[in-house]
């Protein structure tokens, strides 16, 4: 008999037996051999999967990398834009005060 134990507990308080049995049909050797091979090709299948996911994970951590890169790169322009935009609006306020000088309207 094997004993499975709770997963998560650290000492076995309740353990569930759970019978294995030995009996071996008469066609064992075909049947064993055919359900290994079917485990074979399902493993296979799996670690075929696995690595496609692998390669896959691979891909979109380097889509991330170049998108904080870009972010990065972008935070300086952003800022000159910021700046120049300021300095747009300044000037165009002292443009607005110019002209309502020249027409003679007091500014407040």
């Amino acid at each position: 008999m094997t004993q499975f134990y709770s997963q998560g507990s650290t000492s076995p308080q309740r353990p569930q037996t759970v019978p294995i049995s030995r009996a071996i049909p008469a066609d064992a050797p075909e049947a064993e051999s055919s359900t290994q091979v079917a485990m074979r090709a399902e493993l296979h299948s799996i670690r075929k999967e696995r690595d496609r996911l692998r390669c896959e994970l691979v891909d979109s951590r380097a889509e991330v990398a170049d998108y904080r890169e870009l972010q990065t790169e972008l935070a300086q322009p952003r800022a000159r834009i910021a700046a120049l935009d300021r300095e747009i609006a300044c000037i165009s306020a002292t443009l607005d005060r110019t002209r309502a000088r020249a027409r003679g309207v007091p500014h407040s």
